[in-house]
């Protein structure tokens, strides 16, 4: 083996703990086949899957900050941003947030079906608040291509959803400007005291307040 190669060996910590591991086996073959043998082959196993998880992890990382980079350079054009995001291969974890990214760039430039297609075929992340997230902005591009019953249903099933993680305040605020777009004042209205009644004390409330008096003032005329 080439010295460059035995040092790109020794810089990788992965390859080099497999190394010694496979040396190990080798050299304690038979007492691994007992119990104690067993247990101490299973926390090399062990070992190696969590160096695996960590060097994936720190991978996963540096992926989803690249496609957060990209997304904000303000020095590319629209077009350059989404070709750059097109060009990644993002993953199940963290990094599946550069789907996001990428959908949220097509919506941006008023591409909806484009959009609405990188969220469909968009896989399930490791992380739920990414496919909270996912499902957000899905209910974002089909209400601005005028899909309104379909938006509601999407935020809806992610309010009535346990396992939700996005905050359930962000999702009401949604809904409910959704609502008020959509001449739905009552519904739009009762969602945003459900946000002051239940989250009176998050961000979001504050927003649902200033909405909530424009509203019920606008219905006040009307009627």
């Amino acid at each position: 083996m080439k010295k460059k190669e035995k040092e790109h060996l020794k810089a990788d910590p992965f390859v080099h703990f497999m190394q010694q591991a496979l040396v190990f086996f080798k050299g304690h073959r038979r007492p691994l086949l007992i119990g104690a043998g067993l247990a101490a082959l299973a926390v090399l196993v062990l070992l190696a899957v969590f160096l695996f998880q960590r060097l994936s992890a720190s991978g996963e990382n540096r992926l989803y900050a690249e496609a957060f980079r990209v997304h904000n350079d303000a020095k590319l054009s629209l077009e350059q941003r989404i070709t750059a995001l097109q060009a990644l291969q993002f993953k199940k974890g963290i990094s599946a947030a550069g789907h996001l990214f990428l959908a949220s760039l097509h919506y941006e430039k008023g591409d909806l079906v484009k959009a609405e297609a990188v969220l469909a075929a968009m896989p399930a992340s490791r992380l739920a608040l990414v496919n909270d997230e996912k499902h957000s902005l899905l209910a974002r591009v089909l209400a601005a291509g005028g899909k309104g019953s379909e938006s509601r249903g999407v935020l809806e099933r992610l309010l009535a959803n346990k396992k939700t993680a996005m905050a359930k305040e962000l999702i009401l605020l949604q809904l409910a400007k959704l609502h008020l777009q959509e001449k739905r004042s009552d519904e739009g209205i009762a969602a945003l005291k459900r946000i002051l009644a239940e989250y009176g004390e998050t961000p979001s409330a504050t927003e649902a307040q200033t909405l909530l008096s424009a509203s019920e003032a606008a219905s006040a005329t009307a009627r």
